[in-house]
């Protein structure tokens, strides 16, 4: 396996908080920092749309939310047609 050196920067407090868990978990804090950091992004990238929308999409006024039930769309109808981009961008 490969391996690659890096510096990082930490406030002392910092260090000592993240090593003295790291310590705990019988991990060096190295080993902490990369696991941790694996397990970050697994979580983040493994998000439902649901989760990720929650997350980062603010929810829509009174108003708009009013204007959207005003159209009367049946979201469980899914008898429409999926377009590619080709079909979309053609006159």
């Amino acid at each position: 396996m490969n391996t690659i050196r890096k510096n990082i920067t930490l406030p002392v407090t910092a260090y000592e908080t993240i090593n003295d868990y790291a310590k705990k978990c019988g991990m060096s804090f190295s080993e902490f920092l990369r696991d941790t950091a694996l397990k970050a992004i697994a979580k983040s990238e493994d998000l439902s749309l649901l989760e990720y929308i929650n997350a980062n999409c603010a929810y829509v006024d009174k108003n708009e939310q009013e204007e959207i039930e005003a159209l009367n769309i049946d979201f469980d109808d899914l008898s429409g047609k999926e377009l590619n981009l080709d079909e979309l961008l053609q006159d």
